[in-house]
């Protein structure tokens, strides 16, 4: 059974969150969850959208291609709590993370893809930057 929406796996830095939730407070914003973008691994360690950049990544012993930006939906928006719909975090994410002048397309995270054969990866594993 495979439950991905587009892509087999999401890869999403803490540092960036931390910096989304910093934009956050800023305009008097609660912070929100990493839960919301549902991200399969999250990655510690890095600099605010470092991500971004990234082609290949080694975790453990499996490869990942980094395929593209993920675009944000409503679903962002979603308490994964409560049910509740706020209008954060896509507001503040289209005054920094959106790609185009109109505003519609906001990203957060990566998309990848797992090369070769299949590895494990487990919590605390050594992420390394190939590319």
């Amino acid at each position: 059974v495979a439950l991905t929406d587009g892509y087999p796996v999401l890869i999403a830095c803490q540092a960036s969150l931390d910096e989304l939730n910093n934009r956050l407070k800023e305009n008097q914003k609660p912070p929100i969850e990493m839960n919301r973008f549902r991200p399969n691994i999250v990655i510690t360690g890095t600099s605010a959208f470092e991500e971004d950049r990234w082609k290949y990544i080694a975790i453990g012993d499996q490869l990942f291609a980094i395929v593209k930006a993920c675009p944000r939906c409503k679903q962002s928006c979603t308490d994964q709590e409560t049910g509740q719909v706020f209008s954060e975090p896509i507001e503040t994410m289209r005054t920094f993370r959106a790609l185009n002048d109109g505003n519609n397309d906001v990203y957060f995270a990566q998309n990848a893809i797992p090369l070769g054969k299949t590895g494990k990866i487990k919590v605390g594993d050594t992420v390394r930057i190939l590319e």
